[in-house]
C-alpha cells in the first residue's frame, strides 16, 4: 500500500513538473524580449568627395547585436532606425534605414545583424536644409561645410554617429513583439 502511494506521488510530481515547467522565458515577457544594441559602424564604401552639388556616396554598415534571452525562436520581420551625425555637439537627422529581411534567431543566443545604408551628399544636404533647418540656423552652420567635414573625417570616426528612433518587429509562436532601440558610435 505504501509502495502504491509512493508511486502515485512520484507520478503526480512528474506530471506536474512536465506541465508547469516551460523551456525558458516567454518572448512576450519583459525579461524575455529581444534586446537590440549597436555594436559598431563600418565604412563599406567611400567615394572621394566632390564639391556640392555633385553627389558623393558614402555607404555605412551598422552592426547590431540581437540578443534572444527567451526559450523560443524569434523571427525578425521589420527593422528600421534613423541615422544621425554629430555637428557642433548636436545630432542631425540624415536618413531612415529600413529592412524587411526575414531572419530567425535561436533561443538564448546573441547574433549579429548588419544593415547597410547609402548616404548621398545631395540627400544629406537636403536633410540639413529642411528637417534640420532650425538647428542649423541656431548653431550658425553652413550645410556644405558640415557635409565636407563629415565626409573628410568619417575614416577616423572623429564625430558621433547615432542610431535613434529604432524599431525592430519580431514574431514568435507566442505573439508579435516590437522592440525599440538606440545607440551611439564611437562609444565614448
Amino acid at each position: 500500500m505504501r509502495r502504491l502511494l509512493l508511486m502515485l506521488i512520484l507520478v503526480a510530481f512528474a506530471v506536474w513538473g512536465m506541465t508547469a515547467c516551460k523551456p525558458g522565458l516567454l518572448p512576450t515577457e519583459d525579461l524575455g524580449k529581444p534586446k537590440v544594441t549597436l555594436e559598431r559602424v563600418e565604412i563599406v564604401r567611400l567615394v572621394p568627395f566632390a564639391e556640392l552639388p555633385a553627389p558623393t556616396l558614402l555607404s555605412l554598415a551598422y552592426v547590431f547585436n540581437i540578443e534572444n534571452p527567451s526559450g523560443y525562436n524569434i523571427k525578425l520581420e521589420n527593422f528600421k532606425f534613423g541615422v544621425f551625425f554629430e555637428a557642433a555637439a548636436e545630432y542631425m537627422y540624415l536618413s531612415t534605414a529600413t529592412t524587411y529581411d526575414t531572419m530567425y534567431f535561436p533561443p538564448k543566443t546573441v547574433s549579429q545583424y548588419r544593415v547597410v545604408d547609402i548616404l548621398d551628399s545631395r540627400g544629406v544636404q537636403l536633410s540639413l536644409l529642411v528637417p534640420n533647418a532650425p538647428k542649423m540656423q541656431a548653431l550658425k552652420l553652413n550645410a556644405a561645410d558640415v557635409i565636407k567635414n563629415w565626409y573628410s573625417k568619417i575614416g577616423d570616426f572623429a564625430f558621433g554617429i547615432k542610431v535613434g528612433e529604432g524599431q525592430a518587429t519580431f514574431s514568435t509562436e507566442k505573439g508579435d513583439i516590437i522592440v525599440s532601440f538606440e545607440g551611439k558610435f564611437p562609444k565614448k
